[in-house]
């Protein structure tokens, strides 16, 4: 019997209306025309060996990391996070950073299933830092180039609170907490319309906290 895959996403594509939220603030901002978004994750993997085999394995997962691209610089967006500078002359100028204020990011994608119906999903990644942007620009000849402009970023992430939302969950099993990089939502998920609007707090389900978190790599992405 073939196996029913009703619900399953069979392709994600496009990537739109890009928002951010500097950390520890309830404001969210429009990030200018975003066009492109790479995350890759940076699982490293130590095997433990014992007898000349694999006993078992050590997982080291602190991270994600990739780059926003966008149509054009955003200079209310560099000036907030500390990448740029307003200076005396009206001009703007890029600095030397020391310290770069962590952001939350959020975006929308599209995803289509066996139905053929186009559906929005609806994506934040948490606790960001980005770097200041890489720009490329070439002459307009018979065509004009668009510039690219990527902004690198690291995502550390945060603690999944308990079921209450009110302190970190602990993995009854591990004595570890769990980490959640990004969190999303589909329009058959409750609270979808409104998910970009407020920077979500991720929290364990009752039934999970009352129940061991998953010890692969003790981490949780959605």
């Amino acid at each position: 019997m073939t196996p029913d895959k009703k619900g399953k996403i069979l392709a994600q594509f496009n990537v739109k209306n890009a928002v951010y939220n500097i950390d520890g603030t309830d404001e969210i901002k429009p990030l200018t025309w975003m066009n492109t978004f790479t995350k890759d994750r940076n699982v490293n993997v130590t095997a433990l060996y014992g007898d000349g085999e694999v006993q078992a394995s050590l997982y080291a997962d602190t991270t994600v990391t990739g780059a926003i691209g966008t149509t054009a610089r955003d200079e209310e967006f560099e000036k907030e996070t500390g990448l740029a500078l307003a200076l005396n002359d009206n001009s703007l100028g890029e600095i030397a950073i020391n310290s770069v204020k962590k952001i939350n990011f959020g975006f929308e994608t599209e995803i289509i299933g066996k139905d053929g119906v186009v559906k929005v999903k609806k994506v934040w990644v948490l606790n960001v830092q980005v770097s200041p942007p890489n720009e490329s620009l070439t002459q307009t000849q018979d065509n004009i180039t668009q510039s690219t402009i990527d902004y690198n970023y690291t995502g550390y992430g945060v603690n999944a609170k308990d079921a209450d939302g009110t302190v970190d969950y602990i993995n009854p099993e591990t004595g570890k907490t769990v980490r959640v990089y990004t969190a999303s939502k589909k329009p058959s998920d409750e609270g979808f319309a409104e998910f970009l609007d407020t920077v979500p707090k991720p929290a364990m389900t009752a039934a999970q906290a009352q129940t061991a978190a998953p010890t692969a790599q003790d981490t949780v992405e959605e």
